[in-house]
């Protein structure tokens, strides 16, 4: 493109630099490459005074600087909500204006947005074997009432587990005269006393039948010894982060109907944090919302409990699709 600054001719002189043939060239005539300079209207018809398509400056404006909508990368972190008695990482809400609790000042307020999804996660792997969530059993002796014991939370190998449980059992008043197999082979336990009894799994509060390898239902016939039915369990497989404020039609489909954005695995050691980054591509449109706030609901794999990950800090980028025109 010629950008040659044509200077004015010399009216009182009669004569110019220029010769006929450069004179009669419309692309010699240009007084500026500044693409400001221009008709306040486009007249898609001719050029710009720099002799630029139009069409061509109105299809980059359009795409880069004016587009329909935007998107922009949300990083939400548990480490910026208060440190009080009630913290928990595994329900926790960020708020992103006027919050004196929550260190949002970067954040401010998001209108309009029509599209959400998970592109990154930290997620800590909880340590423990035992937990709030798994942590009752109620067992009940032919000759006796439902007796309600609560295992001690911490970490256990197969092993231990096997005889804690036991020193638990036996350890109530109520209580007398367990004892159990632990099948380092199988990994099943085979638990045993000299007078009859059930163990009501489904009547526990929480999923300890995971850890013992039994079936989430009563026992509905008094035995001296019970075989676990499964292999034990002694991890959580994945956890599911939920967010309420994302409509429903932009979260996944759950037979729970929570506003589900992303199952995510932990198929990393006890103890470490779980780096994980999504593959799911598809985004689906929503009227559009706006967002002050975001609540962060991290649930185990077992049931609708919310997970136990001892309160250690978690992490997670999303991207946000605005529209930036108002309807």
């Amino acid at each position: 493109m010629d950008n040659t600054i044509i200077p004015y001719e010399d009216a009182s002189s009669g004569s110019s630099d220029l010769d006929d043939s450069s004179s009669d060239d419309e692309h010699s005539h240009l007084l500026s490459n500044n693409i400001g300079v221009h008709y306040n209207q486009f007249h898609r018809g001719g050029a710009f005074m720099n002799m630029e398509d139009p069409k061509e400056y109105e299809s980059v404006r359009n795409k880069y600087f004016t587009p329909d909508i935007r998107k922009i990368r949300l990083m939400i972190e548990s480490k910026n909500i208060s440190y009080s008695s009630d913290r928990d990482t595994s329900n926790y809400k960020i708020s992103f204006e006027d919050n004196t609790s929550n260190s949002t000042g970067g954040y401010g307020n998001f209108d309009n947005v029509i599209g959400f999804r998970l592109i990154r996660a930290n997620v800590f792997n909880s340590i423990y074997t035992v937990n709030d969530n798994n942590q009752n059993i109620i067992i009940k002796l032919s000759s006796g009432s439902d007796v309600s014991v609560n295992l001690t939370q911490g970490s256990y190998t197969f092993q231990g587990l096997g005889d804690h449980f036991i020193s638990t059992l036996n350890g109530d008043a109520s209580l007398s005269g367990f004892s159990i197999d632990k099948n380092s082979a199988t990994f099943k336990y085979t638990i045993k006393n000299s007078t009859s009894f059930r163990i009501k799994w489904a009547s526990s509060s929480g999923s300890a039948y995971r850890l013992l390898g039994f079936f989430n239902n009563d026992n509905d016939s008094d035995a001296t010894s019970y075989t676990s039915d499964n292999v034990v369990q002694h991890s959580i497989q994945f956890v599911d982060l939920v967010i309420p404020e994302i409509p429903y039609i932009a979260c996944k489909r759950n037979s729970i109907g929570k506003n589900l954005i992303d199952r995510i695995p932990l198929d990393c050691e006890q103890g470490s944090i779980m780096y994980y980054s999504s593959d799911f591509n598809l985004e689906n449109y929503f009227t559009p919302v706006n967002l002050n706030s975001l609540t962060i609901q991290l649930y185990e794999d077992t049931t609708d409990t919310l997970y136990d990950c001892q309160n250690n800090d978690n992490s997670f980028e999303f991207e946000l699709t605005i529209l930036n025109k108002h309807v």
